[in-house]
């Protein structure tokens, strides 16, 4: 080839490869060599590679690390160089076949570049490189202009990216700016939900539908049981779906969200290149995620998140909204939780409240909880500060009807879940998976949850029991905190309600013992009223009783046995002859005897419930007869003379008779109850009774029409 036709070629070339192809071509065509080649200056081991090359070349490792010493003091000014004059004590002949040159293509400190020619005829060489020595530099410039301009394309392609990635991250940080106002705005709408379980729907639907992912469901927490539980969720469609009916261990999560829950200062996490899963199937293969929600540092739930639709790379602006978000979200749920628990309290303490006795407190807890706690069945037992028994009250059968268990009655059986109970007092002990019994028959097999209830001062007052026989609903650590919180106003309601009952019991033995006691002291006064009315010596009435009767005669004590009609009134006045001397004789001791004697005669002469006999003197007595005859007093006056008489009580000073006697005189009167004058009846009785003894005593007068009737002896 021409040298200005070689010349023009490499004035034009653009690429290290064509300029190489080119000086290949023209130093063969000229020199005929055993092997052209184009390297650069060997830094290590593996950095001993040509560029280029043509023919066969001897490898650079037979090359002495100190030519390279030796040959990199030269310039490209110093054009081809045989390596006959190295100083370096190298047999270059032996080791590349014959005499060689070299010449620097580049100088450049970083990236120095050697021409080497390798076995060739000496003196072609000589002549073409005094010939064409121009033309090897200008290729020697053109291979440094070729690098300095891949270098400045280099440099301006690094430009360009670094100011394209400014652009991208200006880009991304007023998207994150943006994204940020879309976490505060989306949870201040979640902020006020109706209830808990609208929360959990509320944010699934805001991570996907506001936030732009493509699926998530939120997940429960329960650290106690080693599981978690769905809530709602997100199908292959993008659709929300329920998830309530789900429930996993623990164990099924991948070994990092297990580590991040354990670790309070990780609150999401990302896998790549993970198996995406729908109702535990494997439907494809992305990024998954876990936004952890904690309370303080305990985790309380996730929500998970997946890409499975639009398969889209997740970035790191995105991760830090997400935690953002999960950290707002976070007291947003703890905040919901407690708002409704506190209304739950409320709720429960008003119903229990409205109660007045224990049993109608444990019905109503039992009504309320399988109303308004989503428990299916529940039951209310009694016992004492030992625990030695439970006494049922209110339940629920199998049915989930509620029903009167009071017949329920048995000595407190040993069983694991009532030792967990008793061990930890107004706390909820669970377990899950075993037979669940009504009636001491396993009617099914679920969680059973059993609550001891104690009071302020510690003191077992009942237990509450809980299964899931109907429904077979999960028992999430939710609903324990809920049944805690229930138990928690049953013991106080049915603390107060006891007290309550037992105050009210004490206050009517209290009052039982009270009117005992006012009836007792009722009837020691009438009992005393009646010995203030009776003469203590014959135990007939006395003065007293006689006001009283004719008291009681004017208030209408007495009811006539003819309504509307009179009444007769008969009145017997006796005196015992000559008791003054009896007394002088007999002493009074004996005259006291006599008296008793005389007054139990007279006693058995009240007849009638309207009878009245007092002692009105120290010897003198009277009958007072209501509703009676005249006939029935004339009667009964004879009869009391005569049997005073045939009683044959001594009295030998007597001149009427060897015995003591009587002297009576009755009269009647017919009026009404109200209008009885008795000084009037009275009046004419004595005036007979006078009569009597001054014809000679021991006999009976009469006070009508001035009749006398004789006195008969027997």
């Amino acid at each position: 080839m021409p040298v200005k036709a070689f010349a023009k070629q490499i004035s034009s070339t653009r690429d290290h490869r064509l300029l190489a192809d080119s000086l290949f071509e023209y130093l063969s065509h000229l020199l005929d060599p055993h092997g052209i080649g184009i390297f650069v200056e060997p830094a290590s081991l593996s950095n001993r590679t040509p560029m280029y090359q043509c023919g066969e070349l001897t490898s650079l490792n037979n090359y002495p690390a100190t030519f390279w010493t030796w040959v990199s003091q030269f310039d490209t000014a110093d054009g081809v160089l045989p390596m006959a004059i190295n100083t370096c004590n190298w047999d270059h002949f032996d080791a590349l076949g014959g005499e060689s040159f070299i010449l620097m293509l580049d100088n450049c400190p970083s990236c120095r570049t050697y021409l080497i020619i390798q076995n060739c005829a000496a003196e072609r060489v000589n002549q073409t490189f005094r010939d064409g020595v121009d033309v090897l530099q200008l290729a020697a410039a053109r291979w440094q202009c070729i690098r300095a301009e891949k270098n400045a394309a280099i440099e301006i392609k690094n430009r360009d990216t670094r100011e394209a990635q400014y652009l991208d991250e200006i880009n991304l940080r007023e998207q994150f700016v943006e994204n940020m106002k879309l976490v505060h705005q989306v949870a201040l709408d979640l902020s006020n939900p109706d209830s808990l379980d609208a929360l959990y729907k509320a944010s699934v639907e805001a991570v996907r539908d506001r936030l732009g992912f493509d699926r998530a469901i939120f997940m429960l927490l329960d650290m106690k049981k080693r599981c978690f539980s769905g809530t709602y969720g997100t199908d292959e469609n993008g659709k929300t779906n329920s998830e309530h009916h789900t429930q996993y261990d623990l164990h099924q999560l991948e070994s990092e969200y297990i580590e991040a829950l354990s670790d309070d200062h990780t609150n999401l996490v990302i896998i790549e290149q993970a198996p995406l899963y729908t109702a535990g199937q494997v439907v494809g293969q992305g990024w998954n995620g876990m936004l952890i929600l904690r309370e303080g540092d305990k985790p309380v739930g996730w929500i998970a998140m997946d890409n499975y639709i639009n398969r889209a790379p997740i970035t790191g602006y995105q991760k830090q909204m997400l935690e953002s978000f999960g950290s707002l979200l976070s007291q947003i749920y703890i905040r919901k939780r407690q708002e409704q628990n506190i209304r739950m309290l409320h709720s429960s303490m008003v119903e229990l409240s409205r109660c007045d006795n224990v049993s109608a407190v444990c019905k109503s807890a039992v009504s309320f909880a399988i109303q308004h706690l989503g428990i299916d069945r529940l039951a209310v037992f009694l016992t004492d500060k030992e625990c030695s028994y439970m006494q049922g009250t209110w339940g629920t059968d199998i049915q989930g009807n509620i029903v009167d268990e009071s017949y329920y009655h048995s000595d407190l059986v040993e069983r694991d879940i009532v030792a967990a109970a008793r061990s930890r007092p107004n706390e909820v002990a669970f377990e899950e998976s075993v037979p669940i019994y009504h009636d001491y028959n396993i009617v099914g097999v679920g969680w059973t949850a059993m609550t001891l209830l104690t009071s302020n001062t510690g003191v077992p007052i009942a237990f509450i029991a809980a299964d899931n026989l109907l429904t077979r609903s999960s028992l999430t650590s939710q609903l324990r905190e809920v049944i805690r919180i229930f138990a928690s106003s049953l013991a106080e309601v049915l603390q107060r309600t006891m007290a309550q009952e037992e105050l009210k019991e004490l206050n009517e033995r209290l009052e039982e013992e009270v009117k005992k006691r006012t009836l007792e002291l009722q009837l020691a006064n009438e009992q005393l009223d009646v010995i203030s009315k009776l003469d203590p010596l014959t135990r007939l009435g006395n003065r007293r009783m006689l006001a009283q009767v004719l008291e009681n005669l004017n208030s209408t004590h007495f009811e006539p046995s003819r309504p509307n009609e009179k009444v007769v009134f008969g009145l017997i006045l006796l005196d015992l002859d000559h008791f003054g001397l009896y007394n002088s004789v007999y002493g009074h001791t004996e005259g006291d005897s006599a008296l008793r004697s005389v007054g139990k005669i007279l006693n058995d002469h009240i007849l009638h419930e309207n009878d009245t006999f007092c002692r009105i003197g120290g010897e003198e007595f009277m009958l007072l007869m209501v509703d009676t005859c005249d006939s029935e007093t004339q009667q009964r006056a004879d009869s009391i003379r005569r049997c005073i008489e045939e009683a044959q009580i001594p009295h030998s000073e007597s001149s009427t008779s060897d015995y003591l006697t009587a002297s009576v005189g009755f009269a009647s009167l017919s009026a009404s109850l109200d209008c009885l004058d008795f000084d009037l009846l009275y009046d004419m009785a004595d005036k007979a009774l006078y009569q009597a003894k001054d014809r000679g005593r021991n006999r009976v007068v009469s006070a009508f029409e001035n009749s006398q009737i004789e006195a008969t002896f027997y």
